[in-house]
């Protein structure tokens, strides 16, 4: 890594390690009961995260300034390509790491990990969540309050199969093979398939991310700055997991059970496994 971006990790690092500290004391994080913390990973404004095969963190975009993807290794993280502006959704695949731009003309961009090359595959505004489909086409949730449901192909134009969503940011495949989308401007959980949008979930205002997970769970962030939460929903059961959270958004399942969360205020990823 070169030595600037060691420096400037360094110093965003204490300044995160201080701010979480002052945080902990004022509002100390609440888990459920049959939950814990086993471990967390301090970081600089951690945004969206992405587990390697064997259910650890590997990649994390960053909302400094400018905007990074890390790689987290044995020795610590490493920036692999930054001077980009809020940088939100994430996804990892054979070969490749994408991410979204959050921003007006926001890029929809792909990095090669053999070749360490960035393409942009698409631009609109404020593009977030995103989820490649069996197919390889990519798609892509729009934060705006007249929002679309993207779909990005090789070499297309992006074409709208959702439109008139109320800010869409996360993302997530559920078992039936349909896409369940966080509604944010209307606090609500769709599930867009086949037969159309079918709300899920309502009262969730503040929703952010979202997750999917084998057994028909939905867990849903609630990035609000000093009273965050993690919601599971099951088979109609609302549970709040995590709570007094500053600003989570990034969430990801892990295989023991268990699941990571970015939370972006307090400079930190926490994981949290049932006991």
């Amino acid at each position: 890594m070169p030595r600037r971006h060691c420096g400037a990790l360094a110093a965003l690092g204490a300044l995160a390690v201080l701010g979480a500290a002052g945080y902990g004391v004022l509002w100390p994080l609440r888990l459920a009961t049959g939950w814990q913390l086993v471990d967390t990973i301090d970081l600089p404004r951690p945004d969206s995260l992405a587990l390697d095969k064997d259910g650890r963190p590997r990649y994390v975009t960053t909302q400094t300034r400018p905007g990074r993807l890390l790689e987290l290794t044995a020795t610590g993280p490493r920036v692999v390509f930054g001077d980009f502006g809020e940088p939100d959704g994430l996804l990892l695949g054979p070969g490749t790491v994408i991410v979204t731009e959050e921003e007006d003309d926001g890029r929809v961009m792909e990095y090669d990990l053999a070749n360490a090359t960035v393409r942009v595959l698409g631009r609109m505004n404020s593009p977030e969540g995103v989820l490649r489909r069996a197919d390889g086409s990519l798609l892509v949730a729009q934060d705006q309050p007249q929002g679309h449901l993207w779909l990005l192909r090789e070499g297309a134009a992006p074409v709208s199969l959702v439109d008139g969503l109320d800010r869409p940011e996360g993302l997530c495949t559920l078992p039936d093979g349909r896409i369940g989308i966080a509604e944010s401007g209307r606090g609500r959980i769709l599930a867009w398939g086949p037969a159309g949008l079918q709300t899920l979930a309502g009262d969730l205002d503040g929703i952010d991310q979202l997750a999917c997970g084998a057994d028909g769970s939905l867990w849903a962030v609630i990035s609000q700055n000093r009273s965050g939460e993690l919601v599971r929903i099951k088979d109609g059961r609302r549970q709040v997991i995590a709570r007094h959270l500053r600003q989570p958004q990034g969430i990801a399942l892990a295989p023991d059970g268990g699941l990571y969360l970015a939370e972006t205020g307090a400079d930190r990823l926490l994981h949290l496994v049932p006991r």
